[in-house]
């Protein structure tokens, strides 16, 4: 085998819009504003946005349970187990599966992230009731096989040691991971290989029956099916999950870097680096959010902005160079990445440094506000473009907690954003000086040189496929 458990190669929309946010929105309501309410079919709640002219249904069945649920030293269980469910069931093996999901011309396909697992998929409405049925089967009646179970797991294998063959990719991951040292923020969702070797077809049995009930299911439902069918769907797909309540995990207030603390991920024969820049950030509640959201989009967020002016255009140190923030339920991210050469990697790091320390002094000039207000709220439609991305902008709102009215106020919020609200932002959220910088790249190039860099409180060097982080 060399594909993941799944009747499509494609990854579905929500999981993209929630692990690549690039400058991408949240709520700045009062705290206690009130969040969606849903309407729950025997217990489970549902999204509908229904579009009779779509011709399919997507479907999204979420339990909030990801990876942050993973046990210690079993990382990347929520994954696995996700994956484990489309491996056979009680009454169909997993060829028998797929070979039913595709003699629908449906798609079914398992993924986790941090916060959820889902399945998802889609099919055409003549066809509702087989496919509920076979995701009925799925959802109550998993076996967990154990020699399925070896052929996932090798997968899963295979997908961490793929990481280390994408430089870019290498340097999100080992980012993550360096900046969330010793929080569960920093397990990764793929998880360890020294975790998956020591796992069994049974934890993801035991995943599965901690994790998987009505409380803690949300169903998503979009394009050709009214509201009838729908609650009807989700009766029949989940008949056979036990009852249960929501399952909310709180998580601790992230480490705070402490000066410049440099992770050099060495990796032989680099002429070429990858470097991600960047702190723990704010929350999708913050009432922070809007106005830093204008002034990253400023900062980094386009190709006009001024880190892709001074990086791209004035000096040709790399092809790209954005800023990025990705909000939480409870906090988010900064990133900054680059990909300049070697010998461009200090001076790209300090010229990064000195912007932000300018933008933090100085602020952003009136016209570098109107064009990010104006950008965002230009593409704020193409999000709300589909069913589907209605659909999947409400269940942001269940996961994050976002306000009920977040997307109806989307656009006011973001254009009554002024230069003062912006750079006040700014100069909170932003630091030039406590930040975690990752570099993949041939450590002896460049650790003599980022030893030279003003603030720097640590350099540690690791071999680009270890499991391993020095200790904090």
């Amino acid at each position: 085998m060399t594909a993941r458990a799944t009747t499509s190669a494609m990854v579905p929309a929500f999981c993209l819009m929630v692990a690549i946010v690039y400058s991408t929105p949240g709520a700045v309501m009062a705290k206690d504003a009130p969040s969606p309410k849903l309407p729950e079919i025997d217990g489970v709640r549902l999204i509908h946005v229904e579009d009779p002219d779509l011709g399919v249904v997507a479907v999204e069945v979420v339990v909030e349970a990801g990876s942050l649920h993973d046990p210690p030293r079993k990382e990347g269980l929520a994954d696995l187990a996700a994956h484990m469910l489309l491996r056979g069931t009680r009454t169909r093996t997993y060829q028998q599966i797929m070979d039913q999901v595709n003699d629908l011309g449906a798609t079914l396909d398992a993924a986790a992230q941090k916060e959820f697992f889902l399945l998802s998929g889609d099919f055409m409405p003549r066809y509702q009731d087989r496919f509920a049925a076979i995701l009925a089967d799925v959802l109550a009646n998993p076996t967990f096989p154990a020699d399925e179970f070896e052929q996932e797991r090798s997968l899963a294998i295979e997908d961490i040691r793929n990481v280390r063959n994408d430089d870019a990719e290498l340097a999100r991951h080992f980012f993550a991971r360096y900046l969330y040292r010793g929080h569960p923020l920093g397990r990764p969702t793929r998880g360890y290989l020294s975790a998956l070797a020591g796992m069994k077809a049974s934890d993801c049995a035991d995943f599965w029956r901690a994790h998987v009930r009505r409380g803690n299911l949300v169903v998503v439902l979009a394009g050709a099916i009214d509201r009838a069918a729908a609650e009807r769907f989700v009766r029949a797909i989940t008949a056979g999950v036990p009852a249960g309540a929501r399952e909310r995990q709180d998580q601790p207030p992230p480490p705070k870097p402490k000066g410049l603390r440099i992770l050099v991920v060495d990796k032989p024969e680099r002429t070429q680096t990858q470097v991600v820049i960047g702190r723990p950030s704010l929350h999708w509640r913050s009432p922070d959010l809007f106005g830093l959201l204008v002034g990253n989009t400023a900062f980094g967020g386009t190709f006009t902005a001024r880190l892709m002016r001074e990086i791209r255009e004035k000096r040709g140190w790399s092809y790209g160079a954005s800023s990025s923030i990705t909000a939480g339920r409870q906090f988010g991210t900064q990133a900054i990445r680059f990909f300049p050469a070697n010998k461009d990697t200090v001076p790209a790091i300090e010229v990064t440094l000195g912007l932000l320390r300018d933008v933090m002094d100085k602020g952003l000039e009136p016209a570098e506000v109107e064009f990010a207000r104006n950008h965002i709220a230009n593409q704020f439609p193409f999000r709300l473009e589909t069913a589907r991305k209605r659909a999947d902008e409400t269940l942001a709102d269940v996961i994050f907690d976002r306000p009920a009215d977040f997307v109806k106020t989307y656009v006011a919020n973001v254009r009554k954003q002024t230069r003062a609200t912006v750079n006040r932002a700014i100069s909170k959220w932003y630091d030039a000086d406590d930040l975690v910088v990752t570099v993949v790249a041939t450590a002896a190039d460049l650790v003599p040189e980022l030893k030279k860099l003003p603030g720097v409180t640590a350099i540690d060097v690791v071999p680009y496929d270890t499991d391993e982080l020095p200790p904090l």
